[in-house]
């Protein structure tokens, strides 16, 4: 049993004591019941001692009339002070509900006076009184209470109740007044569901209730049940499924209640103590690859109560009972989860027994804790099977929850005025779950060096207990407890069912399997034609004869030569006994069939070891492998031609069942090979699976061969290359790097794990995909060591050891020798150091004494001669000396060397040599990406891996990512920004990465000037990560997690709402399209509800420039907002022309003088002339006072009359009319107080009169030309079939307020205008012009009759171009006057200043796209030669106002 304790609030007991005790003779209480049955076990019992507080009950006094409660002041109005006499502090004050008062109770406000006294004072009609909170244990002077039930085991609820009712007959004379009211109360008990808490659990059946399954479609209740068991099978419809043939599980609870309340010490307990009963019998199955986060599923909820048990009772009326109640509630849970990577088939099962208690304690002022106890009962396991093609993690869990909630009730029966005894008591209790998880988890591994999938099959729960909080806080008898502090508790349970490390396989399942997805099929060719005919018969006289290797050890068992045949080879060689092993070494002594090639020993080294995992009481047995003629064969036993002549062939078997003695001591007779088909059937698989190219299964042996060996070394044109020029380097490189001192290291601090990444996978030579990717030394400019030469064998105990200190052997597997492999990048550098060297040292070479390393027959460990971890085994590091004598004091100057080679960690270790070791890097490849501010190695993915390897639908692209190793490197900068942490997944040590993901999403980081952060994991994912509920995500976001080309991304701070998403998504398309581009390559952006997705993809469409794919995956009308700010941006930017990206931010942005609304007005404001500093009324002003009134008063009109009510009746139109008309009355232009104030107020009776929908109906018809222009030929074109400004009823009537004119002199016919330019010029036309312009949508048409108009109209062309996000496209209709190219270039110049000039905070993603239409002379004629809506005299007028007042001036 094992105790925790945790600080949890758990019971909160609320008591509220209004009521006197002055009435009561005597206040102390005493009773003992207890019901006990030693046959069935149970037993009940309720005791308590003690005597209650003195307290003064207001309700009692006839002669208080009022009371007033203020704080901790309660103010008594009475007919009588002296009744406050006896009145002393620490004594409690108690009254009902009536009296208005409040109180705080244990931390909780409740309706009634209950206080305690500090103090009194009496005056003439009231009686004051300071007070303080009174909380449970005033209540008391002294309380020892107990409450104790354990629920017994009847087997005849009548014989209980006979028992009960005997024993109160018998005791009734004996009753306390508690005693009398728990009788009838335990004849109740006898309902053993009351203390049995079902989960699925039929207590008649002792059995489930309910089979069921969960899955990928959710729960599904089998009502019927399954008609044998849960049969786990692959259906297309579900991605998983759970099958629960019998879950189920019960508690069987009592419980233990104590209140101690004395003067110096108090404390309370509470404990639930029970057993609990588990069955779970489950199977799983999975269709497809994918990786489920843990998923939990209710299955049913049941409510139960256990009747309220009387603790302390009093007979006098005024004196309620305390009682104890309980509360449960039973949930039953499953959870599923698993990471697959392909099809997988388990069932597994188990049952046991618990025994548990939890309790909860509180002494004094401490808080409150919780201690467990859980007993470790044995567990029962059910037989588990499971197949796979495919690594997998699943796990299987019954998770049975059970809510307690205890109650205390406590209260005094109070005066309710006017009315009848009312009952002031409450009842209070959190809420505590708590829960066992019992469940399955089924591990299956790859194991790299046995090539097999091994299942690791255990048990795994836990216990939490938690306290649910009811407020953001816990209040606990008056202490708060912060919601951080309440922790959930776990209890771990790793009690296997079987040892992990060994356990014993049944028939029904195997502990290991070997790896055999995707079977090569069996031979279409002969043997011959799949590894090559024979050339020639070798002979032990053949030279040829040398080069065969003889297969050591009994792993592999061998007959004898042909016992019945009176020679072997030839006439004079008798034929030997080599079923115990090798017999010599000589020509004559080595034994014909365990001889072979190279390859072949290495396959089969392999298979034996596949044979020996498949059927671990049985060996590969080789009936036949290198033949040569015998007295019965004398051309041999495989006929005149066989590549079993050239040893590269082999006939196989396997033995019977063999003893465990048999195992260890090999007997002198090879055991009896069984033949039966469905071991020849497996044996076949097994071979294919060892990498055999030729296997073929006969009746009742397998045969198979192997090509003929390599004799050049494996060719790797990029690197054989490199390492030829790697003697390149000069000694003088070396000149300014420091030589080591004894024990330390290049570089200083760090370990050679933590510099080159720790070790992926030891990598032994028969595992082909890994070993082939080391490099096998062959040059002599390095000498090796190869001290374990003469060992007794190195690698297997089947292979003969090596000598290449002068030479390698061979390009086999078996032929490599250990001390010459090593990975491309330390060979690199091996030779680097090499030739510096002999640079340095005319007369010694550097000298390789360890480097890729495995078991021989001396090592150290079961690895080899290195530790664990060594990097050694990936042939990362090496140990170097020299040759020579005395080398020892020239350590220190090969670490300068080393240093200078490149090795990327250097130890000096000894005075006897130094280590070297380096990083992981991509096979010979050694390509560098290059990041914003740092170069990362790509490095291959780890053999047979499928997590770090790159999406399937994506190999078809050109450009690819390439993968990293992030070990240790999380901190290492990629950009101002960002580390490489925040792209690589917590769970993964490598990574892809596309370093233009890092250059964008540093662009959008610059361009906010805001800190921008990724979502945890949410940047790379490797393949497990990626497919975790896949399902669920939105089509485009499927793949690009896994290449390192999407992220999720969000503001850094503060909430990520609709507005910053748009804001983000925006910067995106902005910061990051255009780069993207140069290299054809396009956008990916996903809309959520807090994140935006970001991914780098290429261009599919040739045509386009810029390629933005945007999508929502929220649907809602927040969401669809954003979409649609996305989609106009992308709109602009795939079609528009140069990104609006200014030079100076700062002051393309700087706030506009009109405010942020009107940033698209271009107007002149200045505060330059002097004489316009003063808003002093001109002579002029003051004269057409009333001329501007009545112009004010007719423009209301015309409004009201074309417009309604609505826009007379605003406020603010009629506020900005009034300023615009009448009151900015003054002389200057573009300076001056009195102009702003004119400006401003036009701007706003303009905007209103656009946001009023004034123009709705015609902004996708509107045309613009240039209106300065008196005689435009241009003009019927624009306004006839369009709708210019000139055709609008508000360019009608500014043009009338224009024309306004008065009279200076009454008696004079000489007439002024009232907006002239010299004496009260009004900007209203140029303003009305840009709003108009900002106004259109679609596309916008701009009529051109000469070149100068462009100048005329650039105002307007900003705004279309820069500011008007709603214009799709700028048309320009030209006359053949104008010079079409020069308009272009004009165009495109302007646009390139505006694009570097403009403000993103109010512009376009980019400049508006344009195009150019020529008007034809037809068209041009058949126009209307006038289109006038004011008079000419007027136009002159009109648009050049501002010249005329400068000429005036």
């Amino acid at each position: 049993m094992m105790d925790h304790a945790t600080s949890v609030p758990v019971c909160v007991f609320l008591l509220l004591l209004p009521s006197s005790l002055v009435a009561l003779d005597n206040r102390d209480f005493k009773h003992d019941f207890e019901y006990h049955h030693e046959g069935s076990g149970e037993r009940f019992r309720v005791k308590g001692h003690g005597r209650l507080a003195d307290i003064v009950i207001v309700d009692d006094i006839p002669q208080i009339t009022k009371i007033l409660c203020e704080g901790n002041v309660v103010l008594i109005a009475t007919t009588d002070v002296t009744i406050s006499a006896t009145w002393r502090p620490s004594q409690v004050i108690v009254g009902g509900p009536d009296w208005g008062c409040s109180s705080e109770v244990d931390g909780r406000v409740q309706h009634g006076l209950y206080r305690k006294i500090k103090s009194v004072n009496q005056g003439k009609r009231t009686v004051e009184i300071m007070t303080e909170n009174a909380g449970l244990y005033d209540s008391f002077e002294t309380a020892q209470l107990h409450v104790h039930h354990t629920p017994g085991n009847w087997s005849s609820r009548e014989e209980r109740e006979n028992d009960i009712k005997s024993r109160q007959k018998r005791e009734a004379s004996s009753d306390s007044d508690v005693g009398s009211r728990l009788w009838p109360l335990l004849l109740s008990y006898g309902d053993e569901s009351l203390f049995t808490i079902p989960f699925n659990y039929d207590t008649s059946k002792d059995k489930e209730v309910l089979q069921f399954s969960v899955s990928s479609q959710g729960v599904e209740i089998k009502a019927g049940g399954f008609t044998a068991g849960f049969a786990p099978q692959h259906d297309a419809k579900k991605t998983w499924e759970l099958g629960c043939t019998s879950c189920y599980a019960f508690f069987r609870a009592g419980f233990t209640m104590e209140l101690n309340i004395g003067p110096d010490n108090t404390r309370f307990l509470l404990q639930l103590s029970g057993e609990f009963k588990f069955n779970t019998d489950v199977g799983l199955s999975w269709s497809r690859e994918r990786n489920l986060g843990n998923k939990t599923f209710t299955l049913a909820k049941k409510e139960l109560k256990i009747p309220s048990i009387p603790i302390l009772y009093f007979p006098n009326p005024l004196v309620p009972t305390m009682e104890l109640g309980i509360d449960l509630l039973a949930e039953l849970l499953v959870q599923v989860g698993a990471k697959v990577e392909g099809k997988m088939l388990a069932t597994a099962g188990f049952d046991y027994n618990k025994k548990l208690t939890v309790t909860f304690k509180k002494e004094n002022n401490g808080p409150f804790t919780m201690f467990t106890g859980l007993t470790d009962e044995p567990w029962t396991g059910h037989t588990p099977t499971f197949s796979m093609q495919a690594k997998f993690s699943a796990n299987a869990a019954l998770v049975p929850k059970i809510t307690l909630t205890p109650t205390i009730s406590f209260g005094w029966k109070v005066r309710f005025v006017g009315s009848n005894l009312y009952l002031f008591s409450l009842n209070f209790g959190a809420p505590v779950a708590f829960s066992l998880n019992a469940g399955i988890t089924f591990e299956v591994a790859y194991d790299s060096a046995q090539r097999t999938f091994c299942l690791d099959l255990y048990h795994q729960g836990d216990i939490a207990i938690e306290a649910n909080k009811v407020t953001s806080d816990i209040v606990v008898f008056g202490e708060t407890v912060a919601s951080s502090n309440i922790l959930k508790y776990k209890k771990k349970l790793s009690i296997s069912l079987w040892p992990r490390t060994s356990f014993t396989c049944t028939a029904l399942v195997k502990c290991c399997v070997v790896a055999c997805v995707g079977l090569p099929k069996l031979p279409q060719l002969s043997m011959d034609q799949t590894v090559g005919a024979m050339k020639k018969k070798i002979t032990r006289a053949d030279v040829d004869f040398q080069s065969l290797k003889q297969m050591k050890g009994t792993d592999v068992l061998f007959v004898a030569e042909e016992k019945t045949a009176s020679y072997c080879g030839v006439p004079s060689r008798k034929c030997k006994d080599c079923t115990r092993g090798v017999i010599g070494w000589t020509t004559d002594d080595k034994c014909a069939d365990r001889m072979m090639t190279g390859d072949l020993l290495e396959k089969l080294e392999v298979l034996s070891k596949f044979v020996r995992i498949t059927w671990p009481k049985r060996k590969l047995r080789v009936e036949e492998a290198w033949d040569e003629p015998t007295s019965a064969y004398q051309n041999g036993r495989h006929g005149a031609s066989s590549v079993h002549y050239e040893g590269r062939a082999a006939d196989l078997t396997v033995t019977s069942e063999m003893t465990a003695d048999q195992l260890k001591n090999t007997p002198k007779d090879a055991p009896a090979s069984d033949k039966s088909s469905t071991i020849m059937v497996r044996l076949a698989q097994l071979a294919r699976c060892s990498d055999l190219p030729f296997v073929d299964q006969k009746s009742d042996y397998v045969e198979v061969a192997v090509k003929k060996s390599a004799t050049s070394p494996v060719k790797r044109t990029r690197f054989d290359r490199q390492i030829k020029r790697a003697t390149d380097i000069q000694l003088g490189y070396c000149v300014s790097i420091s030589k080591l001192q004894l024990g330390k290291s290049n570089p200083s601090t760090g370990t050679p794990e933590f510099v080159c990444g720790e070790i992926n996978d030891r990598i032994t030579r028969y595992d082909p995909q890994a070993f082939l990717r080391l490099y096998q030394y062959p040059f002599n400019d390095v000498e090796f060591e190869n001290k374990r030469r003469n060992d007794a064998w190195c690698g297997a105990t089947s292979r003969e050891c090596i000598d290449c200190r002068t030479k390698i052997q061979g390009e086999s597997a078996y032929d490599r020798c250990a001390d010459r492999m090593m990975t491309p990048r330390l060979a690199y550098r091996v030779r680097r150091l090499g030739s510096l060297v002999t640079q340095k040292w005319v007369d010694r070479k550097l000298k390789v004494i360890g480097a890729w390393d495995e078991p021989t027959s001396s090592s150290t460990n079961q690895w080899g001669s290195y530790g664990a971890q060594s990097l050694h085994y990936e042939g990362r590091a090496a140990q170097v000396s020299l040759t020579g004598s005395s080398p020892n004091s020239l350590m220190g100057d090969l670490s300068q060397l080393a240093v200078c080679a490149g090795f990327d960690y250097v130890r000096y270790t000894t005075n006897n040599y130094i280590d070297v070791f380096v990083q992981q890097e991509s096979h010979t490849k050694g390509i560098v990406v290059p990041f914003l501010k740092a170069n990362l190695l790509a490095v291959d993915p780890p053999p047979h891996s499928i997590n770090y390897g790159y999406p399937e639908n994506l190999r078809t692209e050109l450009f690819k990512t390439l993968l990293f190793d992030g070990s240790h490197r999380s901190q290492l900068k990629l950009s101002d920004n960002f580390v490489l942490g925040e792209f690589k997944h917590p769970e993964a040590r490598y990574l892809r990465l596309d370093d233009k993901l890092v250059a964008c999403l540093q662009n959008i980081r610059t361009a906010l000037g805001k800190s921008l952060k990724i979502v945890k994991g949410s940047a790379y994912r490797p393949r497990s990560e990626n497919i975790v509920d896949i399902d669920e995500r939105h089509p485009e976001e499927i793949d690009r997690f896994q290449s390192g080309q999407a992220a999720e991304i969000q503001m850094a701070t503060g909430t990520s709402g609709p507005k910053e998403i748009t804001n983000l998504g925006q910067e995106a398309m902005k910061q990051c399209a255009s780069m993207l581009s140069v290299t054809r390559r396009g956008l990916g952006i996903g809309i959520h509800a807090d994140r935006l997705y970001i991914d780098i993809r290429p261009n599919t469409i040739a045509e386009q420039a810029l390629y933005i794919r945007v999508w929502n995956t929220v649907n809602n009308s927040t969401n669809a907002s954003a979409m649609d700010d996305l989609l106009v941006t992308k709109d602009q930017l795939e079609r528009g022309g140069p990104e609006i990206n200014p030079v100076d931010p700062e002051a393309a942005c700087e706030e506009p003088v009109l405010g942020k609304e009107n940033y698209h007005i271009n107007i002149p404001m200045s505060n330059a002339r002097s004489d316009c500093a003063s808003e002093t009324s001109s002579d002029f002003c003051k004269q057409t006072q009333t001329y501007r009134e009545t112009v004010l008063e007719r423009i209301k009109k015309h409004f009201q009359k074309k417009t309604g009510d609505k826009v007379v009746r605003s406020s603010t139109f009629v506020s900005a009319l009034t300023t615009c008309l009448k009151d900015a009355c003054g002389h200057c232009l573009g300076s001056g107080p009195t102009w702003e104030k004119k400006v401003k107020s036009c701007v706003k009776m303009l905007n209103y009169h656009r946001t009023s929908g004034a123009w709705n109906n015609i902004t996708e018809k509107m045309s613009f030309f240039n209106l300065d222009s008196p005689k435009s030929s241009v003009r019927a074109l624009a306004c006839k079939d369009y709708v210019c400004l000139e055709k609008t009823d508000l360019y009608g009537l500014f043009a009338r307020i224009l024309s306004e004119k008065y009279r200076p002199a009454k008696n004079s016919s000489v007439e002024e205008l009232v907006y002239g330019p010299g004496d009260n010029p009004l900007p209203i036309m140029d303003l009305a012009e840009q709003t108009f312009a900002i106004s259109a949508s679609g596309i916008a048409r701009v009529f051109i009759e000469k070149d100068s108009d462009v100048s005329a109209l650039w105002k307007v062309l900003k705004i279309l171009f820069v500011y008007n996000k709603e214009i799709a496209d700028v048309e320009f209709h030209l006359t053949a006057d104008v010079n079409k190219n020069k308009l272009v270039e004009t165009i495109q110049r302007k646009s390139e200043v505006w694009a570097g000039t403009g403000c993103p905070k109010w512009s376009r993603a980019a400049i508006t796209p344009f195009k150019m239409v020529e008007i034809s002379k037809g068209r041009l004629k058949r126009a209307l030669p006038e289109h006038e809506s004011i008079p000419r005299s007027f136009q002159h007028h009109l648009h050049q106002w501002e010249l005329d007042w400068i000429h005036k001036t």
